[in-house]
């Protein structure tokens, strides 16, 4: 009983403040904006999220080579194998020395196999519609796991939309090319 009343006498003054109801006003197109910094500048690393799926994580990265001239990518979404911060030497770099703090707070991981990685790319030669990326460390003891975040972290680096088969080799080890199994979703045009 109190509560009503305490609701009347508090609401009350605010039903009849004087604001005139109004029609809807016509102002133009939403507002639509990239949540992504441009693909020149970035590159999408593959984490595993909470739930155990693998997840595309934008990030800025410095590219391996400091001087290089940086190349634009190709009419077919391909960029270039070296020279960049797109390059997949450097996205490759990056995953391997893992999430980021604000992405671990995200929940954002890598596979346990990929722990300790950091200096274990040794190459990567993107040559068309296939990538090459040799590790320090024995492949086939990479949990498939693993090898999924390597193959579409590489991919998407290699080619805008991931259009690329990933080889991996290491310390005699050699797996046959793997396509991501991330596929794009498709933008709607502007």
């Amino acid at each position: 009983m109190r509560f009503a009343a305490l609701l009347v006498l508090v609401g009350g003054p605010l039903v009849g403040c004087g604001i005139q109801e109004t029609a809807v006003v016509e102002a133009g197109e939403p507002a639509v904006a990239d949540l992504l910094p441009p693909r020149e500048e970035r590159v999408l690393l593959f984490f595993r999220s909470p739930d155990g799926a693998l997840r595309p994580v934008p990030r800025i990265v410095a590219s391996p080579w400091p001087d290089a001239p940086r190349e634009r990518d190709g009419a077919d979404g391909s960029s270039p194998a070296a020279g960049g911060a797109s390059s997949p030497l450097a996205a490759v770099t990056a995953l391997l020395a893992g999430p980021d703090r604000t992405e671990r707070r995200a929940g954002f991981r890598n596979a346990p196999s990929l722990s300790g990685a950091a200096s274990a790319v040794g190459r990567v030669v993107a040559d068309g519609s296939t990538v090459e990326v040799e590790l320090r460390l024995r492949v086939t003891r990479l949990t498939a796991s693993a090898r999924e975040q390597i193959v579409c972290t590489a991919a998407y680096a290699a080619h805008a939309r991931g259009a690329v088969s990933v080889a991996l080799a290491g310390r005699g080890d050699r797996l046959a090319p793997a396509h991501c199994p991330v596929r794009p979703v498709p933008v709607p045009a502007r």
